[in-house]
């Protein structure tokens, strides 16, 4: 059986001990995406007054599946799509892993900051699939 991409749970866990870490994570990144995007629409200082968003929903309906498969399943050679509007879920996994700093994190939706949408123009190669071109090809 091939190895996780990481396995952040130490492999002499067992059972219920395993999950309860894998949850504790997920709550974890629950919270880092969330701070996110609160930071980007009420903490970060915003000339126009404007709210940039940041699809709470969507980071809290796919923060279950992302955190097994980038923290428990995936394997260095399998790849995995994150719906678009999933992004700061990305983004947070990537921060606990030490792969995104918490500057970039603070500059959510910002002018050359990270985005909702992982790109690997702006992300770099931990994207597999660049999901918002994807989308606008299927329309």
């Amino acid at each position: 059986m091939n190895a996780p991409l990481i396995s952040v749970v130490p492999r002499s866990t067992e059972g219920e001990s395993r999950l309860r870490v894998l949850r504790q994570l997920e709550r974890k990144l629950l919270w880092l995406s969330s701070w996110m995007i609160h930071n980007a629409n009420h903490i970060r200082p915003n000339r126009d007054g404007l709210k940039v968003g940041g699809h709470q929903a969507s980071c809290a309906s796919s923060i279950s599946i992302l955190t097994a498969l980038y923290l428990e399943i995936a394997r260095p050679q399998d790849r995995i799509a994150v719906k678009p509007h999933a992004g700061p879920v990305f983004h947070a996994i990537n921060y606990l892993l030490g792969r995104q700093t918490r500057e970039k994190l603070e500059g959510l939706r910002q002018f050359g900051g990270i985005q909702p949408y992982p790109s690997r123009v702006k992300d770099g190669s931990e994207v597999d699939f660049p999901l918002v071109r994807l989308a606008s090809a299927w329309r």
